[in-house]
């Protein structure tokens, strides 16, 4: 047994209990993502089932389990109504099993082809609550920059509260800087791409701007098709001084947000506090009564 094991609730697998496997919710090249039902109490929950070492990986095994152990250590003391919460984690035989809140919405980006652009107020309050959670990574101590804000990433309850997923590529860092690119490009910040002076918590910003956008058109950031490949969607974000288009169907506030975001500086960009009190999702903070 790991000494890093925890109690967890519901219990682990190998807590003296029965829990049932369900469908996959999601599956990568070193591991899955599924449901699960705790027999006892009929609590429904995911699982993250890290293969840790197939015998086939090398340095690649290796590789992911720094990184789901990085993860580990990240998101297992994070508590916020923003954020997916971690019920607990176990090591067992090569795998390790990460035991998280179960959303059903499904992702952000899920919802949106399914159902289309969010309406004003729907994204301003999804806007509110990626922002709350994001303030509460970027005011830890030390503070945690995700680095993959995406609508992939963003689950969504049935009451339609959003909460931060997927924490693998995030780091936690008395400095909040890193010299690694990492995410997906059409959301990622000039400087992640450019990796002159490391990156920290305003990349998180710009990539906050992109999910706005993202929610607002139901397209990627940039728009879907917006680049041939993917070299000339790097040399874009990073060589011009272009930033993406803002529909003109969000109104001015919703619009000066973006634009706050979206600034290429770094140092133009506001912190995650500084814009709780932006006009845009003042009042659905206020509604939501969390800001840290």
């Amino acid at each position: 047994m790991h000494p890093w094991l925890c109690s967890v609730k519901p219990a682990s697998p190998l807590g003296g209990f029965a829990w049932v496997k369900g469908s996959t919710i999601g599956v990568g090249s070193h591991g899955c993502v599924f449901k699960a039902l705790d027999k006892t109490t009929g609590k429904i929950f995911a699982v993250k089932q890290g293969i840790l070492d197939d015998g086939n990986g090398g340095g690649e095994d290796q590789k992911y389990r720094e990184r789901l152990e990085a993860e580990l250590t990240i998101c297992k003391d994070l508590i916020h109504d923003n954020i997916v919460e971690t019920l607990g984690f176990e090591y067992a035989e090569n795998h390790l099993y990460i035991y998280l809140e179960y959303v059903p919405g499904g992702s952000m980006s899920k919802v949106l082809h399914e159902f289309g652009a969010l309406n004003n107020n729907l994204l301003t309050n999804s806007t509110a609550g990626v922002l709350q959670g994001l303030n509460y990574l970027h005011t830890r101590d030390p503070p945690v920059v995700h680095r993959d804000i995406k609508g992939a990433n963003i689950l969504v309850s049935l009451d339609f509260t959003v909460k931060l997923s997927d924490f693998g590529c995030s780091k936690r860092s008395s400095v909040t800087t890193s010299f690694t690119t990492i995410g997906s490009i059409p959301w990622m910040a000039p400087e992640v791409i450019q990796q002159v002076d490391g990156y920290g918590r305003k990349a998180d910003i710009w990539s906050l701007g992109c999910v706005v956008l993202e929610m607002a058109t139901a397209e990627k950031p940039w728009g879907n098709g917006a680049f041939e490949n993917v070299m000339a969607a790097l040399r874009h974000i990073s060589m011009t001084e272009e930033v993406p288009p803002i529909p003109a169907s969000m109104d001015d506030a919703g619009r000066s947000f973006v634009r706050s975001c979206l600034k290429r500086n770094a140092d133009e960009r506001p912190m995650s506090w500084d814009l709780l009190s932006h006009s845009f999702v003042k009042d659905a903070i206020s509604e939501l009564g969390r800001t840290f």
